[in-house]
């Protein structure tokens, strides 16, 4: 399950990196606003790197690393055709590897609850 769990958040990491950076006339919104989008996508991606690696980075490293990755990737739509970075959608992108960081950590401490002993 760890395996699986790591090779998602993996994938994770890589899939913000395509979407981020597709230009613009290729993008398929959801209907839910950017910002909202920003903070799903980064908040499911902290959520799935903190249950995939639980204690062992603790909790600061892998988030603010999440948020630096959002800076990178908001800078690079300088350079993607019809994109353009935003303040906001890093915030959102921000806030949502926060929120999920601390959802990881509960979800850790749960699945540790409900394990066999």
């Amino acid at each position: 399950m760890v395996r699986a769990l790591r090779a998602a958040a993996w994938f994770c990491i890589a899939l913000l990196a395509v979407l981020s950076w597709l230009p613009g006339d290729e993008m398929v919104r959801t209907g839910i606003g950017g910002h909202l989008e920003h903070f799903t996508a980064y908040f499911g991606t902290m959520l799935v790197i903190t249950t995939a690696y639980g204690a062992s980075l603790g909790l600061p490293r892998p988030t603010l690393l999440l948020i630096a990755y959002a800076g990178v990737l908001e800078l690079g739509q300088n350079f993607s055709p019809g994109r353009h970075p935003a303040v906001a959608d890093f915030a959102s992108s921000s806030l949502g590897a926060v929120v999920g960081s601390f959802a990881g950590v509960l979800a850790v401490r749960l699945l540790m609850r409900l394990r066999p002993a």
